[in-house]
Protein backbone atom coordinates (compact mmCIF):
# COMPACT_ATOMS: atom_id res chain seq x y z
CA UNK A 1 0.00 0.00 0.00
CA UNK A 2 1.22 3.16 -0.87
CA UNK A 3 2.42 5.65 2.03
CA UNK A 4 0.51 8.93 1.83
CA UNK A 5 2.64 12.34 2.11
CA UNK A 6 1.05 15.11 3.99
CA UNK A 7 -1.72 17.00 1.65
CA UNK A 8 0.75 20.28 2.47
CA UNK A 9 3.83 19.37 1.00
CA UNK A 10 3.10 17.11 -2.03
CA UNK A 11 0.04 17.02 -5.24
CA UNK A 12 -1.31 15.64 -7.69
CA UNK A 13 -2.71 17.11 -11.16
CA UNK A 14 -6.21 17.18 -9.38
CA UNK A 15 -4.59 18.97 -6.31
CA UNK A 16 -5.39 16.57 -4.06
CA UNK A 17 -3.16 14.77 -2.12
CA UNK A 18 -0.67 12.42 -4.09
CA UNK A 19 0.47 9.30 -2.81
CA UNK A 20 4.06 8.32 -2.96
CA UNK A 21 4.21 4.53 -4.35
CA UNK A 22 6.71 2.33 -1.89
CA UNK A 23 9.64 2.39 -4.20
CA UNK A 24 9.54 6.26 -4.33
CA UNK A 25 9.41 6.14 -0.46
CA UNK A 26 12.68 4.00 -0.65
CA UNK A 27 14.48 5.80 -3.20
CA UNK A 28 13.70 9.25 -1.21
CA UNK A 29 14.82 7.55 2.18
CA UNK A 30 18.04 6.19 0.47
CA UNK A 31 18.35 9.58 -0.56
CA UNK A 32 18.15 10.79 2.75
CA UNK A 33 19.94 8.11 4.56
CA UNK A 34 23.32 9.06 2.21
CA UNK A 35 22.98 12.93 3.02
CA UNK A 36 22.32 12.40 7.00
CA UNK A 37 25.33 10.02 6.84
CA UNK A 38 27.52 12.59 5.12
CA UNK A 39 26.54 15.49 7.50
CA UNK A 40 26.50 13.42 10.76
CA UNK A 41 29.93 11.71 9.89
CA UNK A 42 31.63 15.46 9.08
CA UNK A 43 31.51 16.20 12.58
CA UNK A 44 34.47 13.51 13.90
CA UNK A 45 35.56 11.96 10.37
CA UNK A 46 38.89 15.19 10.14
CA UNK A 47 39.62 15.05 14.13
CA UNK A 48 42.30 12.25 13.32
CA UNK A 49 43.95 14.01 10.45
CA UNK A 50 44.37 17.36 11.92
CA UNK A 51 48.32 16.67 12.48
CA UNK A 52 48.67 15.69 8.66
CA UNK A 53 46.43 18.68 7.60
CA UNK A 54 49.07 21.32 9.47
CA UNK A 55 52.00 19.44 8.55
CA UNK A 56 50.96 19.52 4.87
CA UNK A 57 49.60 23.52 4.55
CA UNK A 58 50.32 25.06 7.92
CA UNK A 59 48.85 27.10 10.56
CA UNK A 60 48.58 24.83 12.99
CA UNK A 61 47.32 27.71 15.64
CA UNK A 62 43.84 27.32 13.48
CA UNK A 63 43.52 23.70 13.55
CA UNK A 64 41.10 22.88 15.70
CA UNK A 65 38.92 25.29 13.95
CA UNK A 66 39.09 22.85 10.88
CA UNK A 67 36.22 20.48 13.04
CA UNK A 68 35.01 23.16 15.14
CA UNK A 69 34.12 25.34 12.65
CA UNK A 70 31.92 22.54 11.03
CA UNK A 71 30.04 22.35 14.21
CA UNK A 72 29.44 25.72 14.81
CA UNK A 73 28.08 26.61 11.51
CA UNK A 74 26.24 23.18 11.22
CA UNK A 75 24.31 23.56 14.79
CA UNK A 76 23.24 27.59 13.92
CA UNK A 77 22.00 26.45 10.67
CA UNK A 78 19.96 23.83 11.86
CA UNK A 79 16.86 25.30 13.75
CA UNK A 80 16.95 28.02 10.81
CA UNK A 81 16.88 25.45 7.91
CA UNK A 82 14.14 23.58 9.53
CA UNK A 83 11.86 27.06 10.24
CA UNK A 84 12.50 28.40 6.42
CA UNK A 85 11.52 24.57 5.06
CA UNK A 86 7.98 24.99 7.24
CA UNK A 87 7.70 28.13 5.26
CA UNK A 88 8.75 27.17 1.27
CA UNK A 89 8.92 23.62 1.19
CA UNK A 90 11.66 20.96 1.85
CA UNK A 91 12.68 20.19 -1.56
CA UNK A 92 14.02 23.55 -2.72
CA UNK A 93 15.89 23.60 0.89
CA UNK A 94 17.50 20.10 0.88
CA UNK A 95 18.43 20.72 -2.76
CA UNK A 96 20.21 24.21 -1.54
CA UNK A 97 21.85 22.41 1.50
CA UNK A 98 23.06 19.55 -0.70
CA UNK A 99 24.34 22.24 -3.23
CA UNK A 100 26.33 24.12 -0.67
CA UNK A 101 27.75 21.27 0.97
CA UNK A 102 29.17 19.45 -2.16
CA UNK A 103 30.58 22.87 -3.17
CA UNK A 104 32.19 22.95 0.07
CA UNK A 105 33.31 19.86 -0.01
CA UNK A 106 35.21 20.25 -3.29
CA UNK A 107 36.95 23.75 -1.90
CA UNK A 108 37.80 21.45 1.38
CA UNK A 109 39.43 19.15 -0.73
CA UNK A 110 41.83 21.89 -2.72
CA UNK A 111 42.28 24.20 -0.28
CA UNK A 112 46.09 25.65 0.00
CA UNK A 113 46.31 26.90 3.02
CA UNK A 114 44.59 26.50 6.94
CA UNK A 115 42.64 29.99 6.95
CA UNK A 116 41.33 28.63 3.22
CA UNK A 117 40.45 25.04 5.20
CA UNK A 118 38.46 26.64 8.00
CA UNK A 119 36.28 28.87 5.67
CA UNK A 120 35.35 26.17 3.37
CA UNK A 121 34.74 23.96 6.45
CA UNK A 122 32.66 26.55 7.80
CA UNK A 123 30.53 26.63 4.26
CA UNK A 124 30.36 22.91 4.86
CA UNK A 125 28.65 23.03 7.96
CA UNK A 126 25.92 25.28 6.49
CA UNK A 127 24.70 22.74 4.24
CA UNK A 128 25.39 19.93 6.71
CA UNK A 129 22.86 21.69 9.06
CA UNK A 130 20.27 21.19 6.47
CA UNK A 131 20.98 17.62 5.74
CA UNK A 132 20.38 16.82 9.27
CA UNK A 133 17.54 18.96 9.65
CA UNK A 134 15.77 18.39 6.88
CA UNK A 135 16.41 14.35 5.83
CA UNK A 136 14.26 13.55 9.27
CA UNK A 137 11.83 16.27 8.66
CA UNK A 138 11.02 14.95 5.50
CA UNK A 139 10.38 11.52 6.79
CA UNK A 140 7.82 13.06 8.57
CA UNK A 141 6.24 14.12 5.21
CA UNK A 142 5.92 11.23 3.30
CA UNK A 143 5.57 8.41 6.10
CA UNK A 144 2.35 8.43 8.12
CA UNK A 145 2.54 8.36 12.10
CA UNK A 146 2.03 4.65 12.83
CA UNK A 147 5.65 3.80 10.25
CA UNK A 148 7.72 6.93 10.93
CA UNK A 149 9.50 4.37 13.51
CA UNK A 150 10.50 2.38 11.33
CA UNK A 151 11.82 5.37 9.26
CA UNK A 152 13.79 7.15 11.82
CA UNK A 153 14.97 4.07 13.42
CA UNK A 154 17.14 3.53 10.10
CA UNK A 155 17.89 7.28 10.49
CA UNK A 156 18.93 7.09 13.67
CA UNK A 157 21.26 4.36 13.07
CA UNK A 158 23.06 6.03 10.59
CA UNK A 159 23.39 9.02 12.25
CA UNK A 160 25.04 7.62 15.66
CA UNK A 161 27.57 5.17 13.59
CA UNK A 162 28.44 8.08 11.71
CA UNK A 163 29.11 9.66 15.15
CA UNK A 164 30.95 6.80 16.17
CA UNK A 165 32.80 5.71 12.52
CA UNK A 166 33.95 9.36 11.59
CA UNK A 167 37.31 9.04 13.71
CA UNK A 168 38.32 5.39 12.29
CA UNK A 169 37.18 6.11 8.13
CA UNK A 170 39.04 9.38 9.10
CA UNK A 171 42.42 8.02 10.12
CA UNK A 172 42.33 5.08 7.21
CA UNK A 173 41.72 7.61 4.54
CA UNK A 174 44.47 9.86 5.56
CA UNK A 175 46.58 6.68 6.53
CA UNK A 176 46.77 4.99 3.33
CA UNK A 177 45.59 8.04 0.93
CA UNK A 178 45.65 11.74 2.24
CA UNK A 179 43.51 13.99 4.12
CA UNK A 180 42.29 15.42 1.20
CA UNK A 181 40.94 11.99 0.61
CA UNK A 182 38.56 12.76 3.53
CA UNK A 183 36.58 15.56 1.19
CA UNK A 184 37.07 14.29 -2.15
CA UNK A 185 34.84 11.19 -1.25
CA UNK A 186 32.23 13.27 0.17
CA UNK A 187 31.65 14.85 -3.19
CA UNK A 188 30.77 11.62 -5.54
CA UNK A 189 28.49 10.45 -2.12
CA UNK A 190 26.93 14.01 -1.98
CA UNK A 191 25.88 13.57 -5.84
CA UNK A 192 24.41 10.17 -5.55
CA UNK A 193 22.25 11.47 -2.36
CA UNK A 194 20.66 14.04 -4.85
CA UNK A 195 20.16 11.76 -7.62
CA UNK A 196 19.19 8.70 -5.74
CA UNK A 197 16.00 10.85 -4.37
CA UNK A 198 15.69 13.59 -6.87
CA UNK A 199 13.01 12.23 -9.24
CA UNK A 200 10.81 11.25 -6.05
CA UNK A 201 11.41 14.39 -4.02
CA UNK A 202 9.94 16.14 -7.14
CA UNK A 203 6.43 14.95 -6.25
CA UNK A 204 6.93 17.32 -3.20
CA UNK A 205 5.77 21.02 -3.33
CA UNK A 206 8.39 23.59 -3.74
CA UNK A 207 6.09 25.96 -1.40
CA UNK A 208 5.05 25.90 1.80
CA UNK A 209 2.78 28.40 3.29
CA UNK A 210 4.46 31.77 2.69
CA UNK A 211 5.11 34.04 5.40
CA UNK A 212 7.50 36.59 6.35
CA UNK A 213 10.59 35.16 8.39
CA UNK A 214 12.13 36.68 11.63
CA UNK A 215 15.69 37.30 10.47
CA UNK A 216 16.11 39.27 13.80
CA UNK A 217 15.13 36.24 15.42
CA UNK A 218 17.03 33.78 13.76
CA UNK A 219 20.20 36.56 14.10
CA UNK A 220 20.14 36.38 17.85
CA UNK A 221 19.85 32.59 17.68
CA UNK A 222 22.61 32.38 15.40
CA UNK A 223 24.63 34.71 17.75
CA UNK A 224 23.60 32.79 20.85
CA UNK A 225 24.26 29.60 19.68
CA UNK A 226 27.80 30.76 17.92
CA UNK A 227 28.70 31.68 20.99
CA UNK A 228 27.64 28.89 23.22
CA UNK A 229 29.45 26.06 20.62
CA UNK A 230 32.75 28.17 20.75
CA UNK A 231 32.55 28.51 24.50
CA UNK A 232 31.90 24.57 24.84
CA UNK A 233 34.50 23.72 22.24
CA UNK A 234 37.05 25.49 23.89
CA UNK A 235 36.35 23.85 27.41
CA UNK A 236 36.73 20.55 25.65
CA UNK A 237 39.94 21.44 24.17
CA UNK A 238 41.32 22.16 27.97
CA UNK A 239 40.59 25.74 28.08
CA UNK A 240 39.08 26.19 31.76
CA UNK A 241 35.77 26.77 32.49
CA UNK A 242 36.24 30.10 34.40
CA UNK A 243 38.92 32.06 31.94
CA UNK A 244 37.73 35.21 30.92
CA UNK A 245 36.86 33.87 27.00
CA UNK A 246 35.26 31.77 28.18
CA UNK A 247 32.54 33.60 30.87
CA UNK A 248 32.76 36.61 27.65
CA UNK A 249 31.40 34.16 25.11
CA UNK A 250 29.13 32.24 27.86
CA UNK A 251 27.71 35.80 28.49
CA UNK A 252 27.20 36.63 25.08
CA UNK A 253 25.27 33.57 24.60
CA UNK A 254 22.74 33.95 27.60
CA UNK A 255 22.22 37.61 26.08
CA UNK A 256 21.72 36.53 22.94
CA UNK A 257 19.71 33.80 23.38
CA UNK A 258 17.31 35.42 26.37
CA UNK A 259 16.73 38.31 23.60
CA UNK A 260 16.17 35.66 21.03
CA UNK A 261 12.78 34.32 23.42
CA UNK A 262 11.98 38.13 23.83
CA UNK A 263 12.09 38.35 19.99
CA UNK A 264 10.42 35.20 19.27
CA UNK A 265 7.59 36.40 21.90
CA UNK A 266 6.23 39.04 19.36
CA UNK A 267 7.58 38.08 16.18
CA UNK A 268 4.54 37.38 13.83
CA UNK A 269 6.33 34.36 12.05
CA UNK A 270 8.90 33.45 14.51
CA UNK A 271 12.08 31.08 14.48
CA UNK A 272 11.14 29.07 17.52
CA UNK A 273 7.66 29.52 17.84
CA UNK A 274 7.02 29.41 22.12
CA UNK A 275 4.18 26.89 21.34
CA UNK A 276 6.22 24.88 20.67
CA UNK A 277 7.79 24.78 24.49
CA UNK A 278 4.43 24.23 25.77
CA UNK A 279 4.20 20.68 25.16
CA UNK A 280 5.31 18.03 27.84
CA UNK A 281 6.27 15.95 25.50
CA UNK A 282 7.89 17.92 23.08
CA UNK A 283 10.13 19.35 26.13
CA UNK A 284 10.61 16.19 28.08
CA UNK A 285 11.72 14.60 24.94
CA UNK A 286 13.96 17.32 23.57
CA UNK A 287 15.88 17.08 26.73
CA UNK A 288 16.25 13.13 26.12
CA UNK A 289 17.65 13.30 22.58
CA UNK A 290 20.40 15.74 24.42
CA UNK A 291 20.93 13.47 27.49
CA UNK A 292 21.59 10.71 25.02
CA UNK A 293 23.89 12.31 22.43
CA UNK A 294 25.72 13.39 25.88
CA UNK A 295 26.19 10.02 26.65
CA UNK A 296 26.84 8.66 23.02
CA UNK A 297 29.42 11.69 21.65
CA UNK A 298 31.00 11.93 24.87
CA UNK A 299 31.75 8.17 25.53
CA UNK A 300 32.97 7.82 21.86
CA UNK A 301 35.62 10.65 22.61
CA UNK A 302 36.49 9.24 25.94
CA UNK A 303 36.18 5.62 25.67
CA UNK A 304 39.09 5.60 23.07
CA UNK A 305 41.55 8.14 24.85
CA UNK A 306 40.78 5.08 27.92
CA UNK A 307 42.06 2.98 25.52
CA UNK A 308 44.52 4.02 24.56
CA UNK A 309 46.28 6.23 27.83
CA UNK A 310 45.47 3.23 29.94
CA UNK A 311 45.73 0.34 27.72
CA UNK A 312 48.45 1.01 25.25
CA UNK A 313 46.00 0.75 21.92
CA UNK A 314 46.83 1.73 18.67
CA UNK A 315 43.98 3.04 16.36
CA UNK A 316 43.70 -0.14 15.36
CA UNK A 317 43.06 -1.79 18.29
CA UNK A 318 40.69 0.93 19.41
CA UNK A 319 38.72 0.77 16.32
CA UNK A 320 38.33 -3.14 16.84
CA UNK A 321 36.86 -2.75 20.42
CA UNK A 322 34.95 0.17 19.95
CA UNK A 323 33.33 -1.88 17.52
CA UNK A 324 30.00 -3.28 19.70
CA UNK A 325 29.24 0.32 21.01
CA UNK A 326 29.49 0.80 16.87
CA UNK A 327 27.33 -1.88 15.74
CA UNK A 328 25.13 -2.02 18.96
CA UNK A 329 23.64 1.61 18.05
CA UNK A 330 21.86 1.32 14.74
CA UNK A 331 20.56 -2.36 16.19
CA UNK A 332 18.76 -0.85 19.05
CA UNK A 333 17.45 1.83 17.01
CA UNK A 334 16.22 -0.79 14.33
CA UNK A 335 14.70 -2.36 16.88
CA UNK A 336 12.97 0.76 18.20
CA UNK A 337 11.23 1.48 14.80
CA UNK A 338 9.98 -2.11 14.34
CA UNK A 339 8.69 -1.81 17.48
CA UNK A 340 6.90 1.65 16.87
CA UNK A 341 5.50 0.46 13.89
CA UNK A 342 4.24 -2.49 15.57
CA UNK A 343 2.96 -1.12 18.70
CA UNK A 344 2.67 2.33 18.09
CA UNK A 345 3.94 3.41 21.59
CA UNK A 346 7.12 4.56 22.33
CA UNK A 347 7.30 5.54 25.80
CA UNK A 348 8.03 1.50 26.79
CA UNK A 349 11.25 2.05 24.33
CA UNK A 350 12.71 4.78 25.71
CA UNK A 351 12.18 3.52 29.32
CA UNK A 352 13.99 0.74 28.41
CA UNK A 353 16.96 2.14 26.36
CA UNK A 354 17.06 4.20 29.68
CA UNK A 355 17.45 1.17 31.55
CA UNK A 356 20.06 -0.62 29.78
CA UNK A 357 22.30 2.64 29.05
CA UNK A 358 22.01 3.05 33.00
CA UNK A 359 22.98 -1.05 33.59
CA UNK A 360 26.23 -0.06 31.49
CA UNK A 361 27.07 3.66 32.70
CA UNK A 362 26.96 1.74 36.17
CA UNK A 363 29.69 -0.72 35.26
CA UNK A 364 32.29 1.28 32.74
CA UNK A 365 33.87 2.65 36.02
CA UNK A 366 34.32 -0.84 37.53
CA UNK A 367 35.80 -2.37 34.29
CA UNK A 368 39.44 -2.59 33.75
CA UNK A 369 41.08 -1.46 30.38
CA UNK A 370 42.40 -4.67 29.88
CA UNK A 371 39.01 -6.35 30.47
CA UNK A 372 37.60 -6.65 26.58
CA UNK A 373 34.63 -8.87 27.25
CA UNK A 374 33.34 -7.14 30.03
CA UNK A 375 33.95 -3.45 28.14
CA UNK A 376 32.51 -4.88 25.03
CA UNK A 377 29.23 -6.22 27.13
CA UNK A 378 29.19 -2.93 28.60
CA UNK A 379 29.59 -0.54 25.32
CA UNK A 380 26.80 -3.00 23.78
CA UNK A 381 24.45 -2.54 26.16
CA UNK A 382 25.15 1.06 26.15
CA UNK A 383 24.77 1.55 22.73
CA UNK A 384 21.61 -0.65 22.61
CA UNK A 385 19.89 1.44 25.05
CA UNK A 386 21.10 5.08 23.47
CA UNK A 387 20.03 2.90 19.98
CA UNK A 388 16.30 2.72 21.43
CA UNK A 389 15.89 5.92 22.56
CA UNK A 390 16.92 8.12 19.70
CA UNK A 391 14.39 7.25 17.40
CA UNK A 392 11.35 6.64 19.98
CA UNK A 393 12.05 10.23 21.18
CA UNK A 394 12.07 12.08 17.57
CA UNK A 395 9.10 10.09 16.23
CA UNK A 396 7.12 11.13 19.77
CA UNK A 397 7.90 14.94 19.05
CA UNK A 398 6.94 14.64 15.52
CA UNK A 399 3.91 13.17 16.67
CA UNK A 400 2.62 15.74 19.17
CA UNK A 401 3.31 18.74 16.87
CA UNK A 402 1.39 19.94 14.15
CA UNK A 403 2.14 19.51 10.64
CA UNK A 404 2.66 22.88 10.25
CA UNK A 405 5.86 23.05 12.72
CA UNK A 406 7.06 19.45 11.63
CA UNK A 407 10.46 21.37 10.20
CA UNK A 408 11.52 23.15 13.32
CA UNK A 409 10.24 20.86 16.04
CA UNK A 410 12.55 18.50 14.00
CA UNK A 411 15.59 20.83 13.72
CA UNK A 412 14.97 21.75 17.40
CA UNK A 413 15.39 18.33 17.92
CA UNK A 414 18.49 17.77 16.11
CA UNK A 415 19.74 20.65 17.80
CA UNK A 416 19.45 19.09 21.39
CA UNK A 417 21.00 16.49 20.29
CA UNK A 418 24.48 18.48 18.52
CA UNK A 419 24.27 20.60 21.97
CA UNK A 420 24.09 17.26 24.25
CA UNK A 421 26.76 16.27 22.45
CA UNK A 422 29.12 19.21 22.49
CA UNK A 423 28.45 19.79 26.35
CA UNK A 424 29.45 15.66 26.54
CA UNK A 425 33.13 16.09 25.07
CA UNK A 426 33.36 19.45 27.63
CA UNK A 427 32.36 18.17 30.57
CA UNK A 428 33.70 14.40 30.43
CA UNK A 429 36.92 15.76 29.33
CA UNK A 430 37.49 18.85 32.10
CA UNK A 431 36.37 16.12 34.51
CA UNK A 432 39.55 14.26 33.31
CA UNK A 433 42.38 16.78 32.65
CA UNK A 434 40.93 18.21 36.08
CA UNK A 435 42.07 14.74 37.65
CA UNK A 436 44.83 14.81 36.10
CA UNK A 437 45.87 18.67 37.17
CA UNK A 438 45.07 18.06 40.51
CA UNK A 439 47.41 14.86 41.12
CA UNK A 440 50.30 17.19 39.44
CA UNK A 441 49.53 20.18 41.25
CA UNK A 442 49.07 22.28 38.37
CA UNK A 443 45.91 25.34 38.37
CA UNK A 444 43.02 25.12 35.79
CA UNK A 445 43.58 26.06 32.76
CA UNK A 446 47.45 25.22 32.64
CA UNK A 447 48.43 22.42 30.21
CA UNK A 448 48.98 18.50 31.45
CA UNK A 449 51.03 17.21 29.67
CA UNK A 450 50.68 14.11 27.17
CA UNK A 451 48.70 11.68 28.92
CA UNK A 452 50.93 8.74 28.40
CA UNK A 453 53.29 10.68 31.17
CA UNK A 454 50.55 10.72 33.56
CA UNK A 455 50.81 8.00 36.33
CA UNK A 456 48.09 5.28 35.57
CA UNK A 457 46.60 5.67 39.21
CA UNK A 458 45.87 9.09 38.47
CA UNK A 459 44.32 8.79 34.92
CA UNK A 460 42.47 5.74 36.13
CA UNK A 461 40.64 8.19 38.69
CA UNK A 462 40.41 10.66 35.92
CA UNK A 463 38.54 8.39 33.99
CA UNK A 464 36.26 7.32 37.15
CA UNK A 465 35.52 10.42 37.75
CA UNK A 466 34.32 11.18 33.96
CA UNK A 467 32.41 7.75 33.61
CA UNK A 468 30.35 8.77 37.08
CA UNK A 469 29.41 11.79 35.53
CA UNK A 470 28.19 9.61 32.84
CA UNK A 471 26.21 7.51 35.56
CA UNK A 472 24.61 10.52 36.46
CA UNK A 473 23.46 11.89 33.27
CA UNK A 474 22.65 8.11 32.37
CA UNK A 475 20.35 8.26 36.07
CA UNK A 476 18.80 11.46 34.78
CA UNK A 477 17.66 10.07 31.87
CA UNK A 478 15.59 7.43 33.03
CA UNK A 479 13.72 10.26 35.45
CA UNK A 480 12.81 12.01 32.28
CA UNK A 481 11.47 8.91 30.04
CA UNK A 482 9.47 7.98 32.84
CA UNK A 483 8.11 11.41 33.48
CA UNK A 484 7.28 11.87 28.97
CA UNK A 485 3.76 11.11 29.19
CA UNK A 486 2.26 7.36 27.28
CA UNK A 487 0.51 8.18 23.69
CA UNK A 488 -0.69 6.63 20.97
CA UNK A 489 1.58 7.20 17.73
CA UNK A 490 -1.16 8.89 14.92
CA UNK A 491 -1.84 6.86 11.99
CA UNK A 492 -1.52 10.14 9.93
CA UNK A 493 -0.84 13.48 10.67
CA UNK A 494 -3.28 15.81 11.65
CA UNK A 495 -3.74 19.16 9.49
CA UNK A 496 -6.14 20.09 11.53
CA UNK A 497 -4.47 20.96 14.26
CA UNK A 498 -2.57 24.26 14.90
CA UNK A 499 -0.50 23.58 17.61
CA UNK A 500 1.48 21.12 19.68
CA UNK A 501 -0.66 18.49 21.14
CA UNK A 502 0.39 16.71 24.19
Amino acid sequence: MPHRAHPDLTEGDTGRPAPLTEAEVTRVVLGLLLALFLAAIDQTIVSVALVSIARDIGGFELVPWVVSGYLVASTVSTPIYGKLSDLYGRRPLLSVAIAIYMLAALLCALAQSMPQLVAFRILQGLGGGGLIALSQATIADIVPGAQRGRYQGYLSGVFAVAAVAGPVLGGYLTFYLSWRAIFWQAVPLAIAAFLISRRAMLRLSARGERRPIDWLGALLLAAGLSALMIALTRIGQGHGWDSPSTLLLAGLSALSLIACALREQVAPEPILPPDLFTSRTVILCYLLAGLAFFVLVGNSVLLPIWMQSLGGAGADEVALRMLPLTLAVPAGAFVSGRTMMRTAGYRPLMLWGSVLSLAAAAALPFIPVAADLPAALAMTLLGLGLGLQMPASLVAVQSAVAPRQMGIATAVSALFRTLGGAVGIAILTAVLFAQVRAARGLSAGEATGPLADVAAETLQAGFRGAFGVTLGVAVLSLIVAWAIPARTLLAAPESSSTGPRG
